[in-house]
């Protein structure tokens, strides 16, 4: 995998921010790219990192986390387990979509989208992210205004 250099998209002082930590690849790459061009019209900050600088984030300044990485024999790599295990009061701000191969995968506690990373199903997945994305940015438009 390729390493993925950050970026921004849109105005950090936004009230709704959404981070994307993935790998690089050409898959991944473009799953991110669609994904941002979904909401391009929106007023939502996206901050796009390397996976494996994850543990350098602090979850509660996001409305939503996005990871997209592989996991070797079903298991997450351990940087992403040890996120995921420090923040268990925040699993409702977590997307995973883990490129596995054809097995189905599961995290106690957290709902994770798994499939092959073939170039024909970025619609399927763009579409899954973003609905599990929409779902989570309605419950935190709601709590921003209360």
């Amino acid at each position: 995998m390729d390493t993925v250099i950050p970026f921004q998209v849109n105005d950090p002082n936004l009230e709704t921010k959404v981070l994307i930590a993935s790998q690089g690849s050409r898959f991944k790459d473009s799953l991110v790219q669609r994904v941002l061009k979904h909401y391009k019209e929106d007023a939502i900050y996206f901050k796009v990192i390397d996976v494996y600088t994850l543990f350098t984030v602090p979850i509660d300044k996001w409305d939503a986390i996005v990871i997209i990485n592989s996991w070797e024999y079903g298991s997450p790599p351990s940087n992403v387990k040890r996120y995921i295990k420090n923040h268990p009061e925040d699993l409702d701000r977590l997307i995973i979509l883990s490129t596995v191969g054809s097995s189905h995968i599961t995290l106690q506690d957290v709902d994770v989208i798994s499939g092959e990373s073939i170039v024909e199903k970025l619609p399927e997945y763009t579409n899954e992210i973003v609905h599990r994305l929409d779902k989570i940015l309605s419950n935190t438009k709601t709590n921003h205004n209360e």
